[in-house]
């Protein structure tokens, strides 16, 4: 099936969802459980909570927006304090995101011992956003938190280059600063890096040898100064990602949001970061406006957001469209989440010629094409995910992602990880999670990416065999294998890890190995093993120190290794 050619269904299915999301009722619960993301690897994502006694597995973790929630992961298997989980695809979390697992009032079974989490801190941390707290008569108490991490990547691409990256991050948040109706917040990143590369000779075609070239890199992500004109009004002035419209990324500008009991509206003006570098770039004007109906309470929540948006580039309408999001809790057990985008402006590609004389007298013709704007009504990115937990040892869920895929200008994953990424993300995709015993987990996920015009249908097809507690050594250990076909690469992934922590919990450490056997459309078959050594001890409750290290050996014997080393301090 082809997205873009079969509009007609993608209209009813948005109007289906909309509908059916007015009245249906959510499941019951009496209070949320806090925790944190702990750590993001490539195929689970760890919370951490002071206790998971009231956590099972197949549960959904939330993240809290403008008091509603979003469902963004599903608990796989947990300990007396962790969770590992699989994230719901089209979700986004990341290191320190503060997520909330529902209390229900039911009967729970007996507690899976699985590893616990490992509380690295990744190297593309994100904002720290800590929910304002909110005393009995609903007063936000003045408040300050932060985090301040430094953190080492060695990468070894051959037997002479070897790069490395120095980061520092810091993040603060500071709430109604002296009593104040001012309010602060601020995540930047400064990075140091230190590798090789060409240096041209001459002709500036010849490569003549390879010279040391540090950089320095600073990036704000978030920088912003918030004022309270009421209890439920205020501004905000800087760099600023609106969780209303977290999919538009960041507004440098002003925006302004009020909140009532069940709805808020607001409105910004101001302009895009730059696309290569970030910074700010007030030629990519733009200005909106939203409106949100959220609803949390003890039978459920219910959240909907509708926003137009009119973008620029050089002050030129570039694009022009309306979002819509939603989440609920639906019947019991079940949990929707779907977000769609439809275009309202786009332009014709009209081929255009002229007759002309060339520099030597003789007629000739140039073509052209001409873009003319045009009002248009197009669904250009849509995402449904559904997620179903009939018992308290099965759960099923069922997404369909048919947005714009991520490519990252700079990332620190592996060759065989990025492809992974990139090519399991859009489709449709089932997920799995099954305990027939306390000593046995199994799971899986299955997808199919359509072909488009410019490119062909994938599929990729994941199981995996956890026994979390092995006598003896009482470790964990999984086992899973990947199966992966794509336009240009077929190939098939396996391994395991094996993990145990020490000291009550506070030393975490994991093996693991993979073995990558995939076939390029263009080249011979290529293997590659790949072992992995991970480490982290939490010395104090907000000081942890964590290593990673990674060596892989492919068809030609070359060896390349990476490491990473953070240190993390919370105050």
């Amino acid at each position: 099936m082809n997205f873009r050619r079969n509009r007609h269904w993608k209209y009813l299915l948005l109007i289906v969802l909309i509908f059916s999301a007015i009245n249906l009722k959510g499941q019951n619960l009496n209070e949320l459980i806090k925790g944190n993301v702990s750590y993001i690897s490539s195929q689970n994502v760890y919370a951490q909570f002071v206790s998971t006694s009231d956590i099972q597995a197949g549960d959904t973790l939330f993240l809290s927006i403008k008091d509603s929630l979003q469902p963004v992961l599903i608990v796989k298997n947990l300990s007396s304090i962790s969770c590992v989980c699989y994230l719901i695809p089209g979700s986004i979390v990341a290191v320190s995101n503060q997520v909330y697992a529902k209390k229900r009032i039911e009967e729970k079974p007996v507690d899976v011992v699985i590893q616990k989490s490992k509380e690295a801190i990744a190297v593309n941390d994100q904002l720290v956003k800590n929910p304002v707290k909110k005393d009995k008569t609903g007063e936000s108490k003045p408040s300050f938190d932060g985090r301040v991490s430094i953190s080492s990547y060695i990468n070894n691409t051959s037997d002479t280059t070897i790069n490395t990256t120095t980061r520092f991050n810091l993040s603060l948040n500071a709430i109604h600063i002296a009593n104040s109706k001012f309010s602060a917040e601020c995540y930047v990143s400064l990075t140091n890096k230190n590798g090789f590369i060409p240096q041209l000779g001459p002709d500036t075609l010849t490569t003549i040898n390879y010279r040391l070239a540090p950089t320095n890199d600073l990036k704000i992500y978030n920088l912003a100064v918030k004022y309270d004109i009421s209890k439920t009004a205020n501004v905000i002035l800087g760099r600023k990602i609106n969780s209303s419209l977290a999919n538009i990324g960041a507004v440098d500008g002003l925006q302004f949001e009020n909140n009532k009991k069940n709805m808020s509206y607001g409105a910004f003006v101001g302009s895009r970061p730059d696309t290569y570098n970030y910074n700010i770039n007030p030629y990519l004007f733009q200005f909106g406006a939203y409106i949100s109906h959220h609803l949390t309470k003890v039978k459920g929540y219910m959240q909907t957001s509708f926003a137009a948006i009119n973008q620029t580039n050089n002050f030129q309408t570039d694009r022009r469209f309306l979002y819509f999001q939603h989440n609920n809790s639906l019947l019991k057990h079940l949990d929707l989440f779907c977000s769609f985008e439809v275009d309202l402006y786009g332009a014709n590609n009209q081929k255009d010629s002229a007759k002309v004389k060339d520099i030597s007298g003789n007629d000739s013709t140039v073509f052209w094409n001409n873009r003319t704007p045009k009002n248009i009504i197009d669904l250009t990115s849509a995402y449904v995910s559904l997620n179903y937990r009939p018992w308290n040892n099965l759960s099923l869920s069922l997404s369909y992602d048919a947005r714009k895929n991520i490519y990252y200008y700079e990332t620190y994953k592996n060759y065989i990880d990025s492809v992974l990424d990139k090519e399991t993300r859009q489709g449709l995709r089932f997920h799995a999670y099954y305990r027939p015993f306390n000593f046995l987990s199994i799971g899986g996920n299955a997808g199919y990416r359509f072909a488009t015009a410019t490119s062909k249908s994938s599929s990729n097809e994941y199981a995996y065999i956890t026994i979390p507690d092995l006598p003896l050594i009482n470790a964990s250990m999984t086992i899973d294998a990947t199966l992966l076909n794509t336009g240009y690469l077929s190939g098939l992934i396996y391994g395991g890890s094996l993990s145990r922590d020490f000291v009550n919990g506070k030393l975490y450490t994991e093996l693991s190995f993979r073995h990558v056997n995939y076939t390029l459309k263009t080249t011979t078959n290529e293997l590659e093993n790949i072992g992995g050594l991970s480490m982290s001890w939490r010395i104090t409750k907000k000081l942890l120190i964590s290593a990673d290290f990674e060596g892989s050996l492919d068809t030609y014997n070359k060896l390349q290794w990476r490491s990473f080393i953070n240190i993390s301090q919370r105050f």
